[in-house]
């Protein structure tokens, strides 16, 4: 069957599409919602919420351009409508992107691990305008990194394309393609960010946990004070996971089926929830946005961690071409 008869008129390729309409609605309206507290709350401008602006703007870019803009058209029309060359800019940017996205995930866990281990230097590592400053900085390199490296792959030809056939993207395989390429290399480097968060986020809830069971607050204020925390933790950790969930399925269990379902659901499906999910957490764990606000956070105004000092507390909150994981 030729890719041409795989548009609006096949039952999996519209269902693709309703799929896909339905994960950028939900995520850009989440993002939003994130970037938009931001901007008019200035009690929300703490350097754990300025990392989740750049995570939400990333979100939104990827989101709308990738998929809303390209991988929707190419569905319904079953041939794509653009160049090789625009798919593969698309898809590299939106892939650093994803990386940046990552890293921060490192960031947020040391910003913490900081906040309780490191409390007198917290201001000088962690204060809002350093913080936006390195994130800026990571962005900035992971930009571009793959701007060079597209240089070197485009004057090679060597595309990733979206099929609406398999419905998710697909890099060159030739030969002259692939003579950079390190997969084995792309996983143990996601695998070890992966670990070093992990850690630094257990580290960080032991503090918490022991630290506010030793303290001489009121049983109502400790409590109070540690789910807030315990929030936070939770919120990490639940975006950790989703990236792994990623990993494993890209690089793991798409190798079970070439269906088409599958492929889609892979390679497509699994990306948009892990842009799409990542709004929908931090809005669900943001207090002027969320029905969790009682639960976790009581009536405080800020999204902060508290740190083990008399101080008031201060907030605290990989892609090489072509893989979307570096």
């Amino acid at each position: 069957m030729n890719g041409t008869d795989y548009n609006y008129t096949d039952p999996l390729n519209i269902s693709a599409a309703v799929i896909i309409i339905v994960l950028v609605i939900i995520g850009i309206l989440s993002n939003i919602s994130i970037i938009y507290i931001f901007i008019r709350s200035p009690s929300e401008r703490t350097s754990f919420n300025i990392i989740c602006v750049f995570r939400a703007i990333s979100n939104i870019i990827i989101l709308s351009w990738a998929f809303l803009a390209t991988f929707l058209p190419i569905t319904l029309v079953g041939t794509s409508p653009f160049t090789e060359f625009y798919e593969t800019i698309v898809i590299a940017i939106s892939n650093t992107l994803y990386s940046g996205i990552q890293n921060t995930g490192v960031y947020i866990a040391l910003n913490r691990f900081c906040a309780m281990y490191l409390p007198l230097y917290y201001s000088k590592l962690f204060g809002f305008k350093v913080t936006f400053l390195i994130t800026t900085l990571m962005f900035t390199y992971r930009l571009v990194k793959i701007t060079f490296e597209s240089f070197h792959f485009i004057g090679l030809e060597c595309w990733m394309t979206f099929t609406a056939v398999e419905l998710t993207w697909y890099p060159s395989m030739d030969d002259k393609c692939n003579e950079d390429s390190n997969s084995s290399s792309e996983i143990n480097t996601s695998a070890i960010f992966l670990l070093v968060m992990t850690s630094l986020n257990i580290a960080t809830f032991s503090k918490i946990y022991f630290f506010y069971k030793a303290t001489d607050l009121d049983l109502k204020e400790r409590k109070k004070k540690q789910k807030k925390n315990q929030a936070l933790f939770l919120q990490t950790i639940i975006q950790d996971t989703i990236t792994l969930v990623d990993m494993i399925f890209t690089f793991r269990l798409s190798l079970l089926s070439n269906q088409r379902i599958w492929t889609f659901f892979c390679g497509t499906v699994i990306w948009g929830c892990v842009h799409s999910f990542d709004g929908v957490i931090m809005v669900l764990f943001n207090e002027r946005l969320t029905f969790l606000k009682k639960t976790f956070f009581g009536s405080s105004p800020n999204n902060s961690i508290v740190l083990p000092v008399s101080k008031p507390a201060v907030s605290v909150a990989p892609s090489g071409f072509p893989s979307r994981v570096d």
